[in-house]
């Protein structure tokens, strides 16, 4: 079983369009594999979860989970996580399908044969960015204080939305995070890296730059947010948290 994970919260606007794209998607390229699309509500308060739900009722291999109190990103994969059973677990943010073009998820799938966590990198020389100039100049602050704090994690996109996880080591490292926000994607790789699992990037394109771009992500709040959550997980690295 494959489990496809979507959270979300106060979507409403594009989560119609961008859940049936990708369920399209799946349902002509996966047709002899199982697998299933679960959408998690981070306690949105729009009419996110009635659309998710009216969703539910026409496509077959979509499931709804989440909670009524907004907690961030990492806990809704933590969350949705806990509740899958299968081989492999991909996640990406909702508004995947809007930059991104889907069949670097059969690539994902291909590269999880071999590998332990596979990372859909933006900033690979094979990979083709389109992104609005504010967002790229916080994003090459952020790659560099990455580098500065963890040379050794040899990631060059560690905050991309859109990776895929051995569901087992998947869970094993959800039991040592600590981040429950943006901060959780560079965690889950820093203890990965810390146990010596097999990760590899892969190169994807992602365009922003366009009309029907929406996205929750506020630079400032959410830049100064990832910062600390940065210095948190080496505080929570040097007091050996991060150690199977």
């Amino acid at each position: 079983m494959i489990h496809f994970v979507i959270p979300f919260y106060n979507n409403e606007k594009n989560l119609r369009n961008n859940v049936l794209h990708l369920s399209h998607f799946l349902e002509h390229q996966l047709k002899k594999e199982p697998y299933e699309i679960v959408l998690n509500d981070d306690g949105s308060s729009d009419r996110s979860l009635e659309i998710a739900r009216e969703l539910e009722g026409s496509i077959p291999r979509l499931r709804i989970t989440g909670y009524s109190q907004n907690q961030g990103r990492g806990f809704a994969i933590k969350h949705a996580t806990a509740t899958c059973s299968g081989e492999f677990l991909i996640y990406a943010d909702l508004d995947f399908p809007q930059t991104t073009n889907l069949f670097h998820i059969l690539e994902m799938l291909s590269q999880l044969q071999k590998n332990q966590i596979v990372i859909g990198s933006r900033f690979l020389q094979e990979s083709e960015t389109k992104r609005r100039w504010p967002r790229r100049i916080v994003g090459v602050v952020h790659r560099l204080l990455v580098k500065s704090v963890f040379p050794w994690l040899g990631i060059k996109d560690p905050d991309a939305g859109f990776k895929g996880f051995h569901l087992a080591l998947l869970k094993k490292m959800n039991k040592l995070s600590r981040m429950n926000r943006w901060s959780w994607d560079l965690e889950v790789l820093v203890i990965a890296r810390t146990n010596g699992l097999n990760m590899t990037e892969i190169p994807i394109d992602w365009n922003e730059k366009h009309e029907k771009y929406v996205s929750t992500v506020r630079l400032i709040r959410d830049g100064w947010e990832e910062f600390r959550g940065m210095l948190q997980i080496k505080r929570n690295l040097r007091k050996g948290f991060y150690s199977f």
